[in-house]
Parts: structure tokens; C-alpha cells; sequence
């Protein structure tokens, strides 16, 4: 039963974010259920795609992931991390959506991470902090190829992903990202010079991560913890400063177009390929995603 102080912030969070928002939320955000996975057999890709979530935005991940097989028109290896708080509901609805899906359990992950992190003692402590970090350390780890794809549960796609599909045709060593709306690095560009020797790439969004298993060195993160004030910032903000760092000092790759948005505005841009609907604009997830891709995902 839902106690009158919940009921009371779900209240005024609806007021809030409107109308709009709220029946998408209600209503369309469940429907994922119902959705059919297209390209079963043809279109298969090696890349694998990552994705670390949790009971408070599975469903949200779900969207994300239909919305990405639809317009990529390919099937693709799904790796779900469970940020530790993974439903058994909804592990059963990937497994209905993605019948080929892989679940990480949280307790499957950090057993064997204890082996890997324990050389990396600052590593080993953020990742005990923070979810996110999974991102950065577990991804790559159990990823067995070379190339990776991590999305975040909040991103929706709108178009055909072609710059990220010439990507993965492409044998590269770059790593892509969004562009952020503005420099959310925790380290400065005058310390990663000093400090690592690093040029850092500004405006680095890690909501969208093309990645070349290679960048993300274990031991040059250890020494970014160790050396300069990333864990005196924001904890949230940490794994998108490593990520930065790494592919900065790899040096191939950059930010994708804008087509790939992360934005403030109410709207989206008309020729957007997908969305990054960060924390200030998150019930713009159901009030514009959602509603702009009921019709095309869901049956009629």
C-alpha cells in the first residue's frame, strides 16, 4: 500500500510534468510488453549492445532497445547489467523481447569483478560507490570482441542510426560519443594535460558510447583516480570523465553529429536520430518519445 507521503510527491510530480507526460508514463511506458522484435533472422551483427539498468528505468530500457532494433534493422547481441536492483519482472519480460538477451546479475558481476579490480585498489573502490561504474569496468570485461556498444536507459532512437552502422561495418579503433549541452568532464583540460598528458575531448556525453574495448585501460583509470580530484566531484559524473580520458588519450574517434541529441529544449530537432533525454528533460521520455513512438513500435 502506498503511504500518503509517496502518494502525495507522485501528485505534485504529475502536476509538474504535465498531463501529457504523465498518461505516457501510465499508460504507453507498460505497453513495451507488447511489442514484436523485427529482423529475427537476417541483418545479425556481431557488436554487442550494452546496457546497464535497474527497477527504476527497465521499462525505460525496453523502449530503448525496441526503438534501436527497429531503426537499425538489424538484431543485435543485448547484454542487460543489472545495477543490483534487476525485478524478477523484469528479466522475464528481456527474456520475452529478447529471447538471445544476456542478464549479468549484480551478484554474478561483482564476483567476478573482485578478481579483476582488486590490482586497481581506486578502481575497486569507486565501483563499490557507484552503479555506473559497471559502465566503465564490467562492459569491457565481459565483452569478448574488440568493439562495444553502451547505451543508457534513457535514450531513444528516431531515424536509421547510419553513422553508428558505418561504425560497426568499419574495422576501426575510434570511440564515439554525444555531444553534451556542456562540459561535464570532473577534471579540467589544463589537469589532464598536467596530470595525465592527456588533450581531453570537451562535451563528452556518455549516454551514447561507440568504444574500442583497448581505450578503457584499467590501469590509466587507477592512476586518474589516484592523481587528480575526479572522486572529490559529483559521483554521477565519474564514469563519463573516465570514459572522456580514455578515449581522449586514445586520441581516434569524437563526438557524433548533433543528429545524435543531447538538449534541454522541450523538443527535439526534426531531423534527430535519436535522443538522450538526460535528467532536466526526462519526463520529456514519455511526453515526446514515448508518444512519437507508440505508433510505430506498438501494434495497432
Amino acid at each position: 500500500m502506498i503511504s500518503p507521503g509517496r502518494l502525495w510527491w507522485l501528485l505534485r510530480r504529475d502536476l509538474r510534468r504535465g498531463w501529457r507526460a504523465s498518461r505516457h508514463h501510465y499508460k504507453t511506458l507498460p505497453r513495451i510488453r507488447e511489442w514484436q522484435r523485427p529482423f529475427w533472422t537476417e541483418h545479425r551483427q556481431a557488436i554487442p549492445v550494452h546496457v546497464l539498468t535497474g527497477k527504476n528505468d527497465w521499462e525505460l530500457a525496453a523502449w530503448m532497445l525496441a526503438s534501436w532494433f527497429h531503426f537499425s534493422e538489424c538484431a543485435w547481441p543485448a547484454v542487460i547489467h543489472d545495477d543490483g536492483t534487476l525485478t524478477k519482472e523484469a528479466v522475464e519480460v528481456f527474456q520475452k523481447l529478447f529471447p538471445e538477451v544476456r542478464i549479468i546479475t549484480r551478484a554474478e558481476a561483482d564476483k567476478e569483478m573482485e578478481k579483476v579490480l582488486k590490482p586497481f585498489p581506486f578502481l575497486y573502490e569507486y565501483r563499490a560507490l557507484h552503479p555506473l561504474a559497471l559502465k566503465v569496468f564490467d562492459v569491457p570485461h565481459f565483452t569478448r570482441g574488440q568493439r562495444m556498444i553502451v547505451f543508457d536507459s534513457d535514450l531513444l532512437f528516431f531515424g536509421y542510426p547510419r553513422e553508428i552502422l558505418d561504425w560497426t561495418a568499419k574495422q576501426n579503433e575510434e570511440s564515439w560519443f554525444n555531444e553534451d549541452v556542456a562540459d561535464g568532464s570532473l577534471v579540467g583540460a589544463s589537469e589532464a594535460k598536467e596530470e595525465l598528458g592527456v588533450t581531453l575531448w570537451p562535451r563528452v556525453n556518455s549516454g551514447l558510447c561507440l568504444l574500442h574495448k583497448p581505450a578503457i585501460d584499467f590501469e590509466f583509470c587507477d592512476r586518474a583516480l589516484a592523481e587528480t580530484a575526479i572522486l572529490r566531484g559529483h559521483i554521477w559524473r565519474v564514469e563519463q570523465t573516465l570514459f572522456a580520458l580514455c578515449a581522449s588519450r586514445k586520441n581516434e574517434g569524437g563526438l557524433l553529429s548533433k543528429r545524435y541529441e543531447v538538449s534541454l529544449g522541450k523538443h527535439s530537432t526534426p531531423d534527430v536520430v535519436a535522443r538522450h533525454y538526460v535528467g532536466a528533460v526526462r519526463d520529456r521520455f514519455y511526453g515526446e518519445g514515448l508518444e512519437r513512438l507508440a505508433g510505430v513500435l506498438l501494434p495497432k
